[in-house]
């Protein structure tokens, strides 16, 4: 007999509603992330010194993110990064070579310069400048009793800045890091100084030695770091050192080779500090008044290392994912990190020559940032790691998968054309005749669209659509120069 499910308005009817039913489902409109995507940009080296071309891919990436003028994705200044995690601790340098030693020796010229001609102002800023590169400088391997003393005047010298100035609050918080750095009997005489500032540190030594003593609790990961306050171990973590008198104090934690940064802690009298330290993440973490880098010994403990650090350095900066991107034995290789998820969205290498910048390579390095379809070869961005775009928010994808489930509805409507084995008139066989018609074609076209509607929700998913990026501030800094930290041996009591 002749297969008639429906009759023509009912059979019409039925498939019109199945059609207004998907198009209602699948095309509501996405809903934008009211959270921006933010994103810092750092250098990546591998031995000593970095390879020139890193600092000139750098600033050829970041004029590429700003001249992209999407806004998708805010790049945080690599100077406002540095400023953030600078504001606690220095980086100590790797080695004292002769000229570290001449430019801390200028830069305390420079302060006392100023001073000679009364001019406090540009006295005390140039001695905090100098006064932080000696800080980081007397807890650097091979430091002397010359590097200290020439602190303690620079200190010194800072705090009769600030007593010029008439800001003896600001003096008195000199030296009360003079106290905990070099004792309360400090050599900071008449011979030296002048009559009021040499009063003004025993007035504050006497103070320090007056008030309760405060301690500070130190814990690190991993744990058994020995503890050097003011280059003298105090013990292992994690450990709470007390007896500590008021003041500033500078801390650096060591686990066999690998140095943390040195910290600066406040100790308040009768109150205890706390300190946590990721010595494995420190030891590699890279800083300058206007750079921040990761430096690792050779390209496989960079491998091994830039997933983990990646995440600490995300996390501090609180930025949603991490760039790393540097020329590493003659291949510029960039990381994407996703800090929250704690894992690489994506990666790209590419062999690079040693005579300049490539467009290529600088392309493929924007591709791996921004999650473009194609690099500048032609091929995928990245090694193949997905990107994490919301497939279900591809426009191609939700209209071909409607028109499949369309045209699908419409050949299962007639699909029982294609059972019928009697017929009795001409006009029942013309019937059957146009059913399968309909049947075969729209069944062949839902399946091409559904294949269709698959291959563009797949690409979505690896990041077919560019997310946009805007570059704010973007300034090409100059080149780190120095290297990560690794002591040879642990200082002993």
């Amino acid at each position: 007999m002749l297969a008639r499910p429906f009759s023509v308005s009912h059979r019409a009817a039925w498939i019109l509603s199945v059609a207004v039913a998907v198009l209602l489902l699948p095309t509501r409109p996405a809903v934008a992330d009211e959270v921006e995507r933010t994103m810092a940009l750092v250098e990546i080296r591998t031995g000593e010194d970095a390879n020139p071309l890193t600092a000139d891919y750098l600033a050829a990436v970041l004029s590429g993110l700003q001249q992209e003028a999407h806004g998708d994705v805010m790049v945080v200044p690599m100077p406002k990064s540095a400023e953030k995690l600078r504001r606690d601790r220095d980086q100590v340098p790797g080695a004292l070579t002769e000229e570290r030693r001449r430019a801390l020796e200028a830069a305390r010229k420079q302060g006392i310069k100023f001073l000679d001609d009364a001019n406090a102002t540009d006295a005390i800023k140039a001695l905090q400048i100098a006064e932080a590169k000696y800080r980081a400088a007397i807890a650097a391997p091979g430091a002397e009793d010359k590097l200290r003393k020439d602190y303690l005047d620079v200190l010194a010298q800072l705090a009769t800045a600030h007593v010029i100035a008439r800001d003896k609050d600001a003096a008195a918080e000199v030296f009360r890091t003079v106290v905990t750095a070099f004792g309360a009997k400090a050599n900071v005489t008449d011979d030296n100084y002048r009559p009021d500032v040499v009063e003004l540190f025993r007035k504050v030594a006497k103070e320090s030695s007056a008030q309760p003593k405060g301690q500070v609790e130190v814990t690190s990961e991993p744990a058994g770091a020995h503890v050097l306050i003011n280059g003298i171990d105090r013990g292992v973590t994690p450990a709470t050192v007390a007896d500590l008198a008021p003041g500033v104090y500078a801390i650096r934690l060591q686990a066999g080779p690998a140095s943390s940064m040195l910290h600066r802690v406040k100790v308040v009298g009768g109150k205890k500090a706390t300190l946590a330290v990721n010595v494995e993440y420190e030891r590699h973490l890279l800083l300058d008044e206007a750079r921040v880098g990761l430096g690792y010994a050779d390209l496989d403990g960079a491998q091994k290392r830039v997933l983990a650090d990646s995440v600490a350095l995300g996390k501090e900066l609180g930025v949603a994912s991490v760039a790393t991107v540097g020329v590493l034995d003659g291949t510029l290789y960039a990381w994407l990190v996703d800090v929250a998820q704690a894992r690489i969205e994506r990666t790209s290498n590419l062999k690079v020559p040693g005579i300049g910048t490539s467009p290529r390579a600088v392309a493929k390095v924007l591709n791996t940032l921004l999650g473009e379809r194609k690099g500048a070869d032609g091929n995928d961005s990245g090694d193949g790691e997905k990107s994490g775009a919301a497939w279900y928010k591809s426009v191609p994808g939700i209209v071909c998968g409607v028109g499949a489930l369309a045209a699908l509805g419409v050949g299962a409507a007639y699909a029982s054309n294609f059972t019928v084995t009697e017929v009795h008139t001409q006009a029942e066989k013309d019937t059957a005749q146009t059913g399968r018609v309909i049947a075969g074609a729209s069944l062949g076209a839902g399946a091409l669209l559904a294949g269709a509607a698959v291959f563009f929700f797949w690409r979505e998913s690896r990041g077919a659509t560019p997310p946009a990026a805007q570059a704010l501030e973007v300034l090409p800094p100059p080149q780190l120069g120095f290297a990560p930290v690794i002591f040879a041996a642990t200082p002993s009591l």
